[in-house]
Parts: C-alpha cells; sequence; structure tokens
C-alpha cells in the first residue's frame, strides 16, 4: 500500500500552486544566510573553545583511548571502538600540530545540521527544512558538547546520516544508497549501542517500501556491514577483557546501576585499580525549583581477573542483583526519570561559557518538546515516512525511561534531542498543511 505522503517526496520541488509550497515564499536568501552562518560558527567554534584544552575525566579517557587504540588498556576494551578509531586517525594525521585533530571535530559539528538539513528535505518544503536545521545547528546541547572528546559528536553526526539515507532510501529505492543506509547503520551500531534500536527501527521502515528482493539485499548489506566491524571490535575488546564485546561491554554500568553506590572502585588483578564516579551524581537536576539529588551514597568495590573472561562479571552482576542493597524499584525508575528529562548534559554544561550556560538550562525543554510531539502524532497521524523522525525520538525517549543498564545522565538522551526537534517540525508542517486544505474546502463549499 503506498503511503500517503509519497508523492510529496518523489517530487523534487513542490508545485507552486501547491500548500507545501507556501511557506517558500519567505525570504529564502535570509534563511541560507542563517543555516550558513550555523554551518561556519559551529566549525569556528572547535577552535575558539578547544577540545584539546579540555583532556580531563572521560574526554580525556577518549583521548588516551584514541592514542592506544593498537594497544588498548582495559577501559579502551570495555568502550566501543569506532571512536576510538576515529580519533586514532585523526591523531596519525595530525602529528602533533592539533590542527587536523580540530579539523576533524570542526567537520562533525558542521555535519550534524547540515545532514539533518539533507534528511528533513526529504521531508519538508526547502524554508521549513532550512529552519529545522538551524533550530538544531544552534541548539545548545547539540552544539557545546563538540568542544570535548566525546563519542556523542561522532554518534549525533552518524545518526543524522543514517535518517537521511533511510529516508533517501525510502523515495529512491537505489543501491547506492541501501548500501550507504548499511554503512552508515554499522558504524553508527559499533560507536554507541544505543543506535541499535535506532538501526533496526529504520532497516523495518524501509524495508516495507521495497520489493522483496531489495529487502533480501538490504539485510545481506546489513549482515556483511555488520559482520566487516565485528572482527577488529572483537578483537579490541577481548584484548583486555579476554571475551568479544564488540558492541562495548555493558558489565561495568548494569552493576553499577544495581549497587546503589554513588562511586565504584574498580579492581583489576594484575592492573591498576580504577574509581568512577557518575557526574549525575553531583548535579541538582530540579534546580532551581528543588535541590533533589540521588539517594545513592557510598563506594561499591568489585575486583575483576580478566583471565577469567565473563565469569566474573556475570558473578558480580548476578551477586549484585539478587542481594545488593539496591534502590527500591520505584526510587529506581524515579530517580531515573528525573534525571533522564532535566539532568544537564556534562562536560557541555560549563557556565563558564555562554554555550554551557543555555545547555544547562536547555535541559527544561526536553519534557514539553516530548509531550508535544506525542501529542503531535496522535493528532496528525502521519505516513510511516513523515512518522520515522518523530516515532524514533518517543521510542528512544522510551527506551531510555525504562533502560537498568545504566545511571543515567542528562548526555544519554543526547541522541534523542534532534529526533525530537526535526520531528516536531514534520508533524508542525504537516498540521498546518491539513488545516489549510480544511480551510480551503471550506471555502470552495461555500
Amino acid at each position: 500500500m503506498e503511503d500517503p505522503s509519497d508523492e510529496v517526496i518523489r517530487a523534487k520541488k513542490p508545485p507552486p500552486t501547491s500548500v507545501a509550497s507556501r511557506p517558500q515564499a519567505h525570504s529564502p536568501g535570509l534563511l541560507w544566510g542563517a543555516f550558513v552562518a550555523c554551518l561556519i560558527i559551529r566549525f569556528c567554534y572547535v577552535f575558539y573553545n578547544d577540545p584539546l584544552h579540555h583532556i580531563f575525566s572521560d574526554p580525556g579517557r577518549h583521548w588516551i583511548n584514541g592514542k592506544r587504540f593498537f594497544w588498548p588498556h582495559i577501559m579502551g576494551s570495555i568502550d566501543p571502538f569506532v571512536y576510538q578509531f576515529w580519533l586514532r586517525a585523526l591523531q596519525w594525521f595530525d602529528r602533533g600540530t592539533g590542527y587536523v585533530v580540530l579539523a576533524g571535530a570542526g567537520m562533525l559539528s558542521v555535519a550534524l545540521p547540515f545532514l539533518w538539513f539533507k534528511a528533513l528535505r526529504e521531508l519538508l518544503p526547502l524554508s521549513w527544512a532550512l529552519v529545522a536545521a538551524t533550530v538544531i545547528g544552534f541548539m545548545p546541547s547539540l552544539f557545546m558538547i563538540y568542544s570535548y572528546f566525546m563519542n556523542e559528536t561522532l554518534l549525533l553526526t552518524l545518526l543524522a546520516c543514517g535518517f537521511w539515507l533511510t529516508l533517501r532510501a525510502m523515495r529512491t529505492k537505489d543501491w547506492p544508497t541501501l548500501l550507504a543506509f548499511a554503512l552508515a547503520w554499522a558504524t553508527a551500531g559499533y560507536t554507541r549501542i544505543v543506535a541499535l534500536p535506532l538501526a533496526g527501527l529504520c532497516f523495518v521502515v524501509l524495508a516495507t517500501t521495497l520489493p522483496w528482493r531489495k529487502t533480501a539485499g538490504l539485510a545481506a548489506a546489513m549482515g556483511v556491514a555488520f559482520g566487516v566491524f565485528a572482527y577488529p571490535a572483537c578483537w579490541h575488546s577481548a584484548t583486555n577483557l579476554n571475551y568479544c564485546a564488540p558492541f562495548g561491554s555493558t558489565y561495568f554500568n548494569a552493576i553499577y546501576r544495581a549497587s546503589s553506590a554513588k562511586t565504584m572502585k574498580m579492581k583489576i588483578v594484575g592492573q591498576s585499580d580504577w574509581d568512577f564516579s557518575s557526574p549525575s551524581m553531583y548535579t541538582q537536576p530540579l534546580a532551581p525549583i528543588s535541590d533533589w539529588q540521588w539517594s545513592r551514597a557510598g563506594t561499591y568495590v568489585m575486583q575483576i581477573d580478566p583471565s577469567n573472561g565473563r565469569e566474573d562479571w556475570e558473578t558480580m552482576l548476578h551477586a549484585i542483583q539478587e542481594y545488593g542493597p539496591g534502590l527500591p524499584w520505584l526510587d529506581d525508575k524515579i530517580e531515573n526519570a528525573i534525571m533522564l528529562f532535566f539532568d544537564p548534559s556534562w562536560p557541555d554544561d560549563n557556565q563558564t561559557y555562554a554555550w554551557g550556560w543555555l545547555g544547562y538550562w536547555n535541559r527544561w525543554l526536553w519534557v514539553p518538546l516530548t509531550v508535544a510531539v506525542g501529542l503531535g502524532m496522535l493528532k496528525v497521524r502521519p505516513g510511516r515516512r513523515d512518522a520515522l523522525v518523530p516515532f524514533a525520538g518517543l521510542m528512544l525517549m522510551a527506551l531510555l525511561l525504562v533502560q537498568t543498564n545504566a545511571v543515567m545522565e542528562g548526555r544519554y538522551r543526547k541522541p534523542a534531542e534532534p529526533l525530537l526537534i526535526a520531528g516536531a517540525f514534520v508533524l508542525l508542517h504537516r498540521l498546518r498543511t491539513a488545516t489549510k486544505r480544511s480551510q480551503e474546502s471550506v471555502t470552495q463549499s461555500s
């Protein structure tokens, strides 16, 4: 059955007399100017607020992971490997000058709004796509993060690419786009495991628009793409862990969540000890309304012998889940929800910078925007192509809301933020178009 929005997508440009074309009556020059300015500012800001001057904690860990890519330490093996490889490549080409590293960070920053513009252009008229992409580009929580070496910087850009290729493939159904789709989503999946449910959603939605032969070919391409990454990913994790964790090991985060502790101390047999405390332990997500904080307290000490492979990790996780203090079920869910929706996104919430200050306060946006997108889906009832982006944002927020494998932090919602923004623009445009058509119908009938 044909999607009702297929006609809009097939056309390179909507007919001049159509309702969908009317927003283009606004000055395209001003909109293009704002969008280009956004891209330039994002690129230049990386050189102004230099990630090379923020080598501490997690950004420092990622930087070291890149340097030690071919001989990773324990945390390098625990983390997914694609972002580490990206940093290793930049460091190799850079040769210590700093310019290639910063240019790479700047390119990722610029690519985020540009690829969302390409994605939204598959769904919206030019002026709407420009405005939406500019809003995404200037959103503080999606701007400041590129001044730090965090794997979200690569993940956000890959997700934008993945949704663009999904929407394009639904329109063109050509093999180059389908193959690029498979490669983009495989790369995103090995960057952060949170990309996997989004990849699965996009595959299912895209497959419903394809002939069965192309669906089978796309499934094979996905299998090959994920398979090509599997060997280096397993090698990288098994170097220290002695088991294959291609998408990164989740044991440590799951033990931390189940422990009810504020701080974790990990003793690795034959290696250095490692202390960890989530930055969300030190924030007040409901400030200035409330000084509420996590109820977690104390330090949980765990000892792991890597030569035992998964055994020690699984034994400890089972023990802490069955016999550990833990938090009451309801308290755990409430605290997870509060942190998901209101916790500032560390480390890009540094309020000594204007963008960091804005990012700290834009955390209040996500509850009303999530609710608005949910209500918009019920009101508009869009076709599968129009529904993909807003539904993906809602699905990801729902998965984060119910997850039990990590102590929640504000930055974990970051992949959902551009989906909610883009989805809101898609739904608003469809609602506006439907309203105008209804008004025109009433006028003509009278």
